[in-house]
């Protein structure tokens, strides 16, 4: 095989890498844009629980005082191609640890997982790839948030942020934020005690969901800034590659020339050897 066919086909599954590349980025982005519009209704429904709850009689804002434990989950991406962004929650989640070392982590990912190997400390849970797996993770991660809140444990969320990881509280709820408003008690037909542990439960699933959009949200940004630098990264080669490829070319095409002058030349001196003439 040729130096330049080699080249051509390199450059042939060059073409296919950038193709790949760019059909991770546009599914990237498309979820970006899903994600933009269910965190933008979630974010209604979070608040209209969260103000039921303040405007329920005497339901004050949750307090973490004497509660004996702390639970952290901690949502890692299930996806790859986003660069060091489970390495950044562990790095978070193990600066927790070393503050409290008694705290829990629940770990939502596989990869995140990987980080942590067999402690103890540890309970490992199934991930979420994409918003469309996110009811499905929530309901999976729901029994051991819940087995928590039964031992009277601090829950609190630790997830990818803007700038840094998240981390805040979910349980007990949150509702410094959303006081109790001057109009009447909401009007119910359950028992003030089980509308408020309904409304608490749906709550605290609210706030998780609501982390777990933020989190799939910066993966994907994360996913796009790399799926970027894997293109430049890519262009670069190819550049490199077509230049390679035309010196190759014009080199074969010198020699060639060189072998047809060549050729050319032998017979006419020949010729006029046997003639006994110039050339």
């Amino acid at each position: 095989m040729s130096a330049t066919h080699a080249l051509r086909e390199r450059a042939r599954l060059l073409d296919e890498l950038r193709q790949i590349v760019q059909a991770m980025k546009n599914m990237a982005f498309a979820e970006m844009q899903r994600l933009s519009r269910a965190r933008a209704a979630q974010g209604e429904a979070c608040r209209a629980v969260l103000q039921g709850l303040a405007d329920i009689p005497g339901n004050a804002d949750g307090k973490s005082g004497g509660l004996r434990a702390k639970v952290c989950l901690v949502i890692g991406a299930e996806r790859g191609f986003c660069g060091a962004f489970n390495a950044h929650l562990a790095a978070a989640a193990a600066d927790l640890q070393r503050a409290d070392p008694q705290l829990q982590l629940l770990i939502a990912g596989r990869r995140l997982a990987e980080f942590f190997g067999a402690s103890s400390s540890v309970e490992k849970l199934d991930g979420c790839v994409a918003i469309e797996d996110a009811d499905a993770a929530l309901d999976g991660w729901q029994p051991g948030l819940l087995t928590a809140v039964a031992r009277d444990a601090e829950l609190w969320l630790l997830h990818a942020g803007a700038q840094t990881a998240a981390h805040v509280r979910i349980w007990p709820v949150p509702l410094a934020e959303h006081e109790s408003s001057s109009r009447a008690a909401p009007m119910h037909y359950l028992p003030r005690p089980q509308l408020l542990v309904a409304l608490q439960r749906q709550a605290l699933r609210l706030l998780v969901q609501r982390g777990l959009l933020a989190s799939l949200e910066q993966e994907n940004h994360w996913r796009l800034a790399q799926t970027q630098r894997a293109q430049d990264h890519l262009d670069e080669l190819g550049n490199q590659m077509r230049l390679r490829y035309a010196r190759l070319r014009q080199a074969e095409i010198t020699n060639e020339l060189e072998t047809l002058m060549s050729a050319i030349g032998g017979p006419r001196a020949n010729a006029s050897a046997n003639t006994g003439t110039a050339p």
